[in-house]
């Protein structure tokens, strides 16, 4: 029997879950070119209201201000966004061919100070900052871009793909290395792994 933990769930929060389900969905349906609009959006939006991110030159967390000011410009760049004036100015970034890529954008993923983002971040913008700090296992839509981008192979050794291929195995799904909208569901029953038998 499966158990619907979404009712345990605070009301916001549970409204929140839902909310970022449509929209991780409707941003994996979206051309590359409005996809990376969208990324570019979200760490413009973050940039804009929290002063420490103000600039690329200005005091903060690392991991953050390399993704809101050159990760995720440099995958919107890549998708067809026209950047704006200080982003993606990382040269080795710039330079940084498929495996690479997915290794820096990874680490950024994996390293990002979450918890230290959600205080900091006003409350009008906590749904952008879900997208941003949402595990790739769920959809975070700049895994997705990467995805689009540097498509991993079976092997892929990077951190987004060994996790998604991890989650997907845990939920019965034919393991991948990238995520689709699927994975949110119950697997198909010519997909899941036959029972473990039981002893």
């Amino acid at each position: 029997m499966t158990v619907d933990f979404s009712r345990l769930l605070p009301p916001e929060v549970a409204a929140r879950l839902e909310r970022s389900k449509v929209r991780v969905e409707r941003l994996h349906g979206l051309p590359d070119r409005w996809l990376g609009r969208e990324i570019a959006g979200i760490v413009r939006r973050i940039r804009a209201s929290v002063p420490e991110f103000a600039s690329p030159a200005s005091e903060g967390d690392g991991y953050s201000k390399h993704m809101l000011w050159d990760v995720v410009p440099e995958l919107a760049r890549r998708l067809g966004e026209p950047l704006l004036p200080n982003e993606s100015s990382d040269a080795d970034l710039r330079r940084a061919g498929e495996a690479e890529l997915r290794r820096d954008v990874s680490t950024c993923l994996f390293n990002l100070s979450s918890v230290r983002l959600m205080r900091i971040v006003p409350e009008d913008l906590q749904d952008d900052l879900h997208m941003l700090l949402l595990d790739a296992a769920n959809g975070n839509p700049v895994a997705v871009a990467l995805d689009r981008i540097a498509p991993p192979g079976p092997e892929a050794d990077d951190r987004i793909a060994r996790h998604l291929r991890e989650v997907s195995a845990c939920r019965r799904h034919v393991p991948t290395s990238s995520w689709h909208p699927g994975l949110q569901h119950p697997p198909e029953p010519e997909a899941s792994e036959s029972p473990s038998p039981r002893f």
